[in-house]
């Protein structure tokens, strides 16, 4: 097995074993860490001094870290809001707001019913789902390369939010198997605080 196989075995592996113990959590406990999360979010220097945020709609079913209470206080602290949806393949950002309407999209996320793609050149902060992260900054999705390709096509592009994946304590491993087009964190929040990854933050 070539190591490319190798390490697409691993994340397999990985994905499954972390969805599995991410949903042991108790649904009330998920709730409480992701009521704290949002409280070590607000509180970020990059977010208190951003203007445009993207951040995800979380999927009960997967018991991601919920993202409400977020949009909640990004929506008091008068932050543009934006979603991931996807387009022909790719992931876009779709202006967002407290409320709005919203539709199961293919992957069972929801995506606003009227779409507006917003202009990603003024994103200042990326809230970024993840399965399991590692001391290094990297993270594993769901397998699908829609956030590497996404930060790939903003870097190309020369915009350069900062990245900040939102994980309970739980998904933090050793070590990521990451292949060479694997997009590094800038952060991680978790329910008892923050981990930096770039000194520079």
């Amino acid at each position: 097995m070539d190591r490319d196989a190798t390490v697409a075995a691993e994340k397999a592996a990985l994905r499954v074993k972390m969805i599995a113990r991410r949903r042991s959590i108790p649904e009330k406990s998920r709730s409480e860490m992701s009521v704290a999360i949002a409280g070590y979010v607000i509180i970020l220097a990059e977010v208190v001094n951003s203007r445009h945020i993207h951040l995800y709609l979380s999927i009960p079913a997967l018991a991601e870290v919920c993202t409400s209470a977020i949009v909640d206080r990004l929506t008091a602290m008068n932050k543009q809001l934006s979603v991931p949806v996807i387009r022909n393949g790719e992931l876009m950002t779709a202006a967002f707001r407290k409320g709005d309407l919203v539709q199961p999209a293919q992957f069972g996320q929801s995506e606003p019913q009227e779409p507006l793609i917003a202009d990603e050149s003024n994103l200042d902060v990326i809230l970024m789902p993840l399965l399991a992260f590692d001391e290094r900054g990297f993270r594993i999705g769901y397998g699908k390369g829609f956030y590497d390709r996404f930060l790939q096509r903003l870097s190309r592009k020369g915009i350069t939010p900062r990245r900040i994946g939102l994980s309970f304590l739980q998904q933090k491993v050793d070590a990521v198997p990451a292949d060479s087009w694997d997009e590094p964190l800038d952060a991680v929040v978790h329910e008892e605080g923050v981990i930096r990854f770039n000194s520079n933050l």
